[in-house]
């Protein structure tokens, strides 16, 4: 799919919590670009402007109009556009990509891979569309058997509505939502007393796209004192087999698991000590539609993925990352996902676009490469990644102590292939 020429930001929050916003004019062309924020009843209360050059970074004003009341934010482009979202209050930072059609990220059916109880969840849903929305929420335990079912009242176009963990009852499971006009949904998981002080924040992941995975990909699981903790649905009316293999960088599978599911029953895969002294990666196979997400921890650090497969929009050949920051630590894991050798060339651009420091590399079929702080020129910028061969991107931002020490955030690469 062609970048995109509009993405959405179904939050931007108000009172304590900041919020930045960039994004990046991704075309070689000068883009034309104007943010909007509307309110709860859809209503604009903010517009601004600005002409991008080719690459160049535009970090949009939009926190201060956000103070007294919650917003959502519409950004469009004559150009292909990507954007990044950090919603922040002390040691709590959520992070979200732009959302939009042609990056797999908004549908009109939505699934979370995991819900928890005794913790703080909050979901904000925003209906992209031109019509009415409604949405109908489905809370399953681990077994798959739904537990709890409402609806939404009718969401107006660009028009957003929230709700709270208290709607959804004191569940360890997964959610669903199935709604009548196309939504981007978010949902913010605040740890209770397990991790003091941490929030990740994850999109909805959509299950209208044709074929629904049956195979998905985590780039890294992490060894040394890094906990890994990965889930997977079966999110099928139908009993499925699943089968998970680890590999190492050079693609060499070094352990595997198998697990029967019942219909939206789900797995977390007993990955974490076969990681103790070495870094791998995780495919997780299925004769029946999957979808998973990972959550990697140490202390307050907790990096969040979902599992990875092309049907989503989340693994292909050209995957750009609109944010770098100099100060702190970035990591990027490249996973090849196919059988062929791949040819990858990393592009690093500062914020006006031009390019600061170009890497090259080969990574075996199924291996990964991995690019370091040092890689990318500890550089105020972006990423793109080029490949001859299918892969999956991930960065890992550990900030610095001018920012929010002892955080990180956890994002993939945007498909713009």
């Amino acid at each position: 799919m062609p970048a995109p020429t509009k993405i959405y930001f179904s939050q931007v929050a108000s009172a304590e919590w900041k919020d930045w916003v960039q994004v990046v004019n991704v075309d070689n062309d000068v883009a034309n670009v104007m943010a909007v924020a509307r309110n709860e009843k859809g209503e604009t209360v903010w517009s601004g402007e600005r002409r991008l050059r080719p690459f160049q970074a535009w970090s949009i004003p939009i926190d201060p109009v956000s103070v007294k009341q919650e917003l959502s934010l519409t950004v469009s482009s004559n150009r292909g556009i990507v954007g990044e979202r950090h919603c922040h209050y002390q040691t709590q930072v959520l992070a979200f990509p732009g959302a939009a059609p042609e990056l797999k990220n908004v549908g009109r059916r939505l699934f979370f891979p995991e819900i928890r109880p005794k913790t703080g969840e909050w979901f904000r849903i925003l209906n992209i569309d031109i019509n009415p929305a409604i949405v109908n929420i489905i809370v399953r335990d681990t077994n798959g058997v739904p537990v709890k079912q409402f609806s939404s009242p009718q969401i107006n176009p660009q028009c957003f509505w929230s709700f709270v963990d208290t709607e959804v009852g004191d569940v360890y499971g997964t959610m669903e939502m199935i709604s009548t006009q196309t939504i981007v949904s978010e949902r913010h998981l605040h740890y209770g007393e397990d991790i003091k002080g941490v929030a990740v924040g994850m999109l909805g992941q959509p299950l209208d796209v044709s074929p629904i995975p049956n195979k998905i990909y985590f780039a890294q699981i992490a060894a040394g004192a890094w906990g890994d903790w990965v889930k997977v649905i079966n999110v099928s009316n139908e009993e499925a087999k699943l089968v998970a293999v680890a590999r190492d960088q050079n693609g060499q599978a070094v352990w595997t698991s198998e697990k029967s599911l019942r219909p939206y029953a789900d797995w977390v895969v007993p990955i974490d000590p076969v990681a103790s002294k070495q870094d791998l990666s995780l495919t997780v196979m299925s004769d029946k539609h999957v979808v998973g997400e990972r959550h990697c921890h140490l202390q307050t650090e907790v990096l969040p993925f979902p599992g990875a497969a092309p049907e989503i929009g989340t693994a292909g050949r050209r995957l750009f990352f609109p944010e770098l920051i100099a100060g702190s630590y970035d990591f990027f894991r490249l996973l090849n996902i196919t059988d062929q050798t791949a040819f990858v060339n990393a592009i690093v651009r500062n914020t006006d676009g031009r390019v600061v420091k170009q890497i090259a590399n080969q990574i075996p079929p199924f291996g990964y490469w991995t690019l370091r702080d040092e890689d990318t020129a500890n550089t105020q910028g972006t990423l793109e990644i080029m490949s001859t061969q299918t892969i999956v991107g991930e960065r890992h931002l550990h900030y610095g102590q001018q920012y929010h020490p002892g955080v990180a955030i956890g994002q993939l690469g945007q498909v713009l292939d």
